[in-house]
Parts: structure tokens; sequence; C-alpha cells
């Protein structure tokens, strides 16, 4: 009797078991993770960017079921190759919904920033991997109650409560306009409406204290992640914002004379040991940070924490052919490329729970801890550090200047000896260098 031969989609094996037969999809060699030698953490594959979207994955027994999925799996993986993610949609599914949506008047009729943050939120929702890949392939219609509620559980674990909240936000306002039309969406429900979850004001987000600051800068560098270190430097220190350290905005997005902007802080903005120019992308302010300051005869450096966090990753930066820094300033080690906010913010949340930091503490409130320490000190005009347009605290319109930066500067740093003990040590004198960053 001659042999049966099952064909099966591609890198698709069977293996006969008790009973019948197992079907498993595993990636291809190109696709497969890789083990970084430095850190020995898996690195997945990446294409245009992006990681690869899919795992290897156990598809049961059901022969028919199986092929279905390994399918779905082998059109995810061929749409990540090419780079053409969402390019070509299937009707009914998530990713469709979203392309939909945004041809209505009830999207193209919000503020430009506001449809770039809804866009930003969709993407990252249709590229988020489910068990079957993205889940940008999946059903809109079949999406429930329960779906939405493990949804939000694993972007909480994974991206954090804020960028958690506003996704379930953008999709409580999209389901709830498809079932209104569902004629042509074919959804009737919305599985993201009585979720209970409540909007997160800016205003809320927790300072990040020195101390804390200090153990997650050690403990990302003794897990081989200096560039978050030194981001949260530039964002503690300097008081910047995340997006502007690094680069989350379009590729699109020009500067006033029509170019577009780089992503990202580029090491052209820092000259060691004498200042750091920054523009403050959403006021449009200039911020100069003088490093260093001349006191009865003596330089001391107004922020060491900072420039430490600097040289350490210019160590790695790339060169030009004169042997100055080029490129982006924060990038990741494992790529040599930009961060994606959701990457980042695994990262984060890696460094917090190895250091053993509160699980609320997020990016952002580096920024907010800084400008804290700063009204701390005394100072109630941030502006020269901050970038800020007007004042929260008085309606004094004060002219920022280098000069009131410095002064900033120096009264921080005296605020910092005041501290006296802090968590692994004593508060560092101007210009002092932590036992810890001497290798």
């Amino acid at each position: 009797m001659a042999k049966t031969i099952v064909k099966l989609p591609s890198y698709t094996r069977r293996v006969a078991v008790k009973g019948g037969h197992a079907y498993y999809w595993e990636l291809p060699a190109w696709a497969r993770p890789t083990k970084d030698p430095r850190t020995g953490r898996s690195v997945p594959a990446v294409r245009h960017e992006k990681p690869c979207p899919v795992v290897s994955t156990a598809l049961g027994t059901d022969h028919n079921l199986a092929v279905e999925k390994a399918e779905a799996l082998n059109e995810a993986l061929a749409q990540w190759r090419k780079g053409a993610v969402g390019k070509e949609l299937k009707p009914g599914t998530i990713a469709w919904l979203f392309q939909w949506y945004r041809g209505q008047e009830r999207y193209t009729r919000n503020k430009p920033k506001t449809q770039k943050d809804y866009r930003r939120l969709m993407d990252m929702l249709c590229e988020f991997p489910s068990k079957f890949g993205p889940l940008g392939g999946r059903l809109a219609a079949a999406m429930d109650g329960e779906s939405a509620d493990a949804l939000y559980k694993k972007l909480r674990e994974t991206k954090g409560e804020r960028e958690a909240s506003y996704a379930m936000q953008v999709s409580r306002l999209v389901w709830r306009w498809a079932a209104r039309h569902k004629r042509t969406t074919g959804v009737k429900d919305n599985p993201f409406a009585g979720m209970g979850i409540k909007s997160i004001a800016a205003g809320e987000t927790r300072e990040t204290t020195r101390a804390e600051y200090d153990l997650y800068r050690q403990t990302a560098r003794e897990m081989g992640w200096q560039s978050m270190a030194t981001a949260a430097a530039i964002c503690f220190e300097g008081c910047q914002r995340v997006s502007q350290v690094f680069g989350f905005w379009g590729e699109d997005e020009k500067d006033q004379k029509g170019k577009v902007k780089p992503a990202g802080l580029q090491w052209s903005i820092y000259k060691p040991a004498v200042a750091i120019a920054l523009t403050q992308r959403k006021t449009g302010n200039p911020v100069w940070l003088e490093l260093t300051d001349d006191i009865d005869g003596e330089t001391v450096q107004l922020y060491p924490e900072l420039e430490r966090e600097l040289q350490l990753s210019m160590k790695v930066a790339e060169r030009d052919r004169f042997g100055r820094p080029v490129g982006q300033i924060i990038l990741m080690e494992t790529t040599g490329q930009p961060y994606e906010p959701g990457w980042m913010a695994k990262v984060h949340r890696k460094i917090c729970d190895k250091a053993g930091l509160p699980r609320e503490m997020t990016f952002t409130g580096f920024r907010h801890g800084g400008i804290t320490e700063i009204g701390d000190s005394g100072e109630a005009d941030v502006r020269p550090i901050s970038g800020h347009k007007t004042l929260a605290q008085t309606r004094t319109y004060n002219k920022a200047t280098a000069e009131k930066g410095r002064r900033i500067a120096l009264k921080r740093r005296e605020h910092i000896d005041q501290l006296g003990e802090r968590e692994g040590g004593k508060a560092s004198r101007p210009g002092s260098r932590d036992k810890e960053d001497d290798r």
C-alpha cells in the first residue's frame, strides 16, 4: 500500500504522538532569535527596523486547524520579511478596521498631533504579538470582553500602565464607531466599553527620586544597557522629554527650514566639559546647559553624573574621519538602531524589576524628578533647563538666560550635597565621582 504524503504549509512539521499526530510551526533559521554574546540575552531578528512578530509555536493535533494557523503565521512572517505589514489588508481584520476608521470624518477632524498619536497606538496594536501572529490579523468582530481584558493585561506588563490605558481608549473609540456602521465593518459590539479604565492625566506622573535614579543607572549598566542609563541621565539632569531624547516622532517631521528632523539627540549637541545645546521640540525654546563653572579659580562640574554617562556611551559611538562622534546618542546595544517606544518600555521595566524599583516608576518620571529637585533646591523658574514657555508657579515671565541656567545648576548641586546620606552612600560633591563608575 502506497504511503500517503501529507503536504503541510512551509516551516510546519508533523510528529507522531500517541493516538495520532501533533503539528509544530518553526521559524526558519534566518528569522530565529540570536544570542547576544555580551549579555547572553535572546535577541529577536530584525527586518525593516521591526522585530520578528511571530515565534515558533505548537499547533495542536487537529490537522485542519493546524494548517489554518500555520498559514496565518507564514503570512505574518512574509509580510514582516517584505516590510509590507499593513499594505494589503484582509477585510474585517483589526488592521483593516483601523485603516477604515482613519478615513472617517470622526478621525480626520482631529488635530494633526491627535491623529498622529492615534496612528501610533493603532500601529502598535496591529503589530502587538498574539499567539498566532500580530494582533492586526485577527478579526475585529471576534474581539470580546475577555479578549479585551487579556490584551489590556498584556499591554500593562509589556508597555506600562499609561500606554496600555491610552491604547484601550483609542480602541474604545474605534469599536464604538464601527458598531454604528456594522453593515460595513461587521462589528456589532464594543468589547472595550465598560472596562473601568480611568484616563491618566499628565500631572499624575510619579517623580523619580535621585536615589532611585542612581540605582537605575547602576543597574542598567550592569545589565549591559548603557544607552538607557545615558537616556535617564539626560532626562533627569537635563529635564528633557522622553520623545526628545529617544526621537519618538514621525520620520516626516520637519524643522522650520523644511528639512527632515534627525531622530533623537545627536552627538553634535555635546561638547565635553563645556556645554550641551538643546532645542525643545515641543516649544521650540533653546536650552543651553553649561557643564562647568569657575568658582574662586577652581573649575566645578555642574552635571558630573550626566557627563559620566555621556562619556561611557561615547566610547562605542560611530566616528567621522576626524574621530568625532556622530549620529544619534541613544541607540540600542543589541541592534545599533534607535529604540521603538514599546521595546524601550520593555527594557525599562526589566531594569526596574532587576533593581527592585517601583512598578509605577515610568521613564517620564526622570524628567519630573529632575524638575522637582530643582524646585526643592529653591528655584521656582526651571525654564532655562526644562524649556517651558510659561511659569506654573508664578505669573512673572522672567527671561531665561545662560547665566540663570548656571545659577540653577550650582544651587541644585548645593541641594544634592545637603541631602546627606542617600541609598548607597553620601551625596556627591560637585565634580566628584561615584565609585561604581570608575571602571
